[in-house]
């Protein structure tokens, strides 16, 4: 038998737990809001360097990977998926299809407008180079949006399946005050 004179029992409130687990997630999203919006004002609109928005991009960047990949690895990817592909019309890998193009034409008139309006010293010459700077951002962003969408999708969903099905395996069947 311990004596605990000092200690005490903490009584942990599941209700509270999960209500601070959804203000820390709001948090989040509004710190990546404001990162974003920081971002684009500063390089479209302030004329700014990406040196003038590392802080912005490596917040956005880190954040999303560790989120990314703490879910891969306590398996929660992998069965956010499946609610949602079972609830949802469209699944998710078809929406990171969808999401991945018209995020690839996006970004590619974007930077046709902004090089047209910002480069062009005349009409011909601002829709020279709108077309040819769209094209050439359309051939770049559009595979790498695809890949990193929709392959990596993929191959995040196998990752934490693999890690929910390790997870069953090892665990046990019975209850730990159970006698055999």
């Amino acid at each position: 038998m311990k004596m605990r004179l000092f200690k005490q029992t903490k009584v942990i409130d599941e209700r509270i737990v999960n209500l601070k687990n959804k203000i820390y997630a709001e948090v989040f999203i509004i710190v990546t809001i404001i990162c974003s919006l920081s971002s684009i004002v500063k390089y479209f609109f302030l004329d700014k360097g990406i040196e003038d928005i590392a802080t912005e991009l490596i917040i956005l960047i880190f954040s999303s990977a560790y989120y990314t990949y703490r879910s891969m690895q306590l398996g929660i990817f992998s069965a956010e998926v499946e609610i949602h592909d079972a609830t949802s019309k469209w699944p998710r890998r078809k929406k990171n299809l969808v999401g991945s193009i018209i995020g690839g034409v996006v970004i590619a008139l974007i930077f046709g407008i902004n090089s047209a309006v910002r480069y062009g010293d005349n009409l011909g010459q601002s829709i020279e180079y709108f077309f040819m700077v769209t094209f050439v951002s359309l051939m770049i962003y559009l595979p790498f949006l695809i890949i990193t969408l929709v392959i990596g999708h993929d191959t995040l969903y196998k990752k934490s399946d693999d890690v929910v099905n390790k997870m069953m395996i090892n665990s046990d069947s019975g209850d730990e005050n159970e006698e055999h």
